[in-house]
Formats: C-alpha cells, structure tokens, sequence
C-alpha cells in the first residue's frame, strides 16, 4: 500500500516504435503522489508519446508501465479509466451539450450501460465544477463558452472522473496569458487540496518552471535530465536540446528560474 501512495506512475525501460522509427527509449521514472511533474522537450522529443503510453492509450513496444502497482497491459478501459484521467490537447466539441453534461461524463467509468447518473455522481460533478470555478456555467451549452472557460470544464470532467491522478496533454498551449496563468493555478490548487498527481506535457518552458515540482526534459524519445526547476531549466540544457542560446534569472517573487532572453545557438 506505502508503494502505491508514493508511486501511482512507474515506468521501466519503456520503449514505443512506430513502424521502424524508435520514438521511446529506455524511459523509466517514478511519479510520486501529490506533485505536479512537467515533461518538456522540443517538438517530435516523444513528449505525447510517453504521456499516451502512461494512459494506455497507447501500449509498449517494450519495457512496462504500472498505475497504481498494475501493469496497464492487464488492466481493462474501464479499469483504467479508475485510476487516471486525461486532459487532451485538444478541447473542441462540436455537440451542444450543457457544461453539466460534460462533467457528467466523467462518471461514465462508474455508470453501467443502461443506468442514470446517481444523486453520488451529481454531486460529485457539482463538486468537480466548483472545485474549477464552472459552477455559474453550469446551465450553458459547451459551444458557448471562451476557451479558457472549455479548458476549466474538460478539467472538471476530468476532476469528477474521482481519480488520484491526472494526465494533461498540453493543457494551456491554446491560451492567452490571463486563462494560462487561470488554469495552472486550478491544477496547483487541485493538487494541494486533493492530493491528486498531475502529469503534464509543457510547451512554455517558463510555465513548467514556476508551476512544477519535478520536470523531466526528454529529447529524441530519451531522458536528458529531470529534477526540480533550477536542475532542469539550465542554459546548457536548453542549447543542448532545443539549440538556443539562452539567459536565464531567478523570478524575483517565485525564486524559479526564468528565461528572459532566447536565441538560436550559433553552434
């Protein structure tokens, strides 16, 4: 049980090839509960890829992944879907459901096929929705609402799907600065006040820095480094992969590392 609350997330020596292309190699981690960890790397690194493989949505070529001390290769969607829930990429829907039909179906793992939603799972849901600031949303159709405002629903769903841990793919890459900021705090808050662990592929390496307690830069589909903020976010990290030249402080409120200035390594 201890191993189970330290690491819901283990992966050893993953691997994952499409067709002849390696794009994992010799992943292994171990996620601890409650953190919020980041993967970063430049575009095609196997960012996604690994975070795909967690969810089982996709399944190791080689090496293994375990949630929650099961190896997902055994473990039914139903099952899965238990365990840990995902925040995708992309947030569009085109169907004009209400925001309370989409945080509803974050119970569907806990409804069997001809069943209603219970008086539980409403007010889970209800939970979820003022957990993420979409209470007052709840009457609207999804079509109607701003960006920022689909990105906090999709968390809640996520957030009613009562899981210890959270996968998010990219989740504020489409955002403005303001709904940014927005979301990484709801995740933040989730995470202190809930307990969950939240995996997270990052774009905006400033993002990552202020908002993680654990980054892990991959490039190539192999870990470089990963650690806190000022072990990871280094100036010799960045020209190393992403091949810039960078400048990088202290935030002079948060104390993480910034990067104030980028440009392309000469070398």
């Amino acid at each position: 049980m201890e191993s189970k609350l330290r690491f819901p997330i283990e992966t050893h020596d993953l691997g994952w090839k499409y067709g002849d292309r390696q794009i994992l190699s010799d992943i292994s981690l171990t996620i601890k509960r409650g953190c919020f960890y980041s993967i970063i790397g430049p575009n095609g690194s196997g960012k996604t890829t690994l975070l795909r493989n967690i969810a089982k949505s996709l399944e190791p070529k080689s090496g293994s992944v375990f949630v929650e001390n099961s190896d997902v290769t055994k473990l039914s969607s139903r099952s899965m879907a238990k365990r840990l829930s995902v925040v995708p990429q992309n947030t569009n829907i085109e169907f004009e459901f209400t925001v309370t039909d989409i945080v509803l179906m974050g119970r569907s793992p806990y409804i069997g096929r001809f069943e209603s939603e219970s008086s539980q799972d409403i007010e889970i849901a209800e939970s979820a929705m003022r957990a993420t600031n979409t209470w007052h949303l709840k009457d609207k159709r999804i079509t109607e609402i701003s960006g920022g405002e689909r990105q906090r629903v999709i968390v809640a769903r996520a957030l009613a799907q009562d899981t210890g841990i959270m996968l998010l793919d990219e989740p504020v890459s489409q955002l403005d600065i303001h709904h940014q900021i927005e979301i990484m705090e709801t995740i933040q808050k989730l995470i202190k006040n809930r307990k969950i662990t939240a995996v997270s592929v990052m774009h905006d390496l400033n993002l990552a820095a202020q908002y993680s307690d654990h980054i892990i830069l991959i490039d190539e589909g192999r870990i470089v480094c990963q650690g806190r903020a000022h072990e990871v976010i280094t100036e010799e990290n960045i020209k190393r992969v992403y091949k810039l030249d960078s400048y990088i402080m202290d935030n002079p409120v948060t104390g993480k590392p910034y990067i104030i200035h980028v440009r392309k390594s000469s070398s």
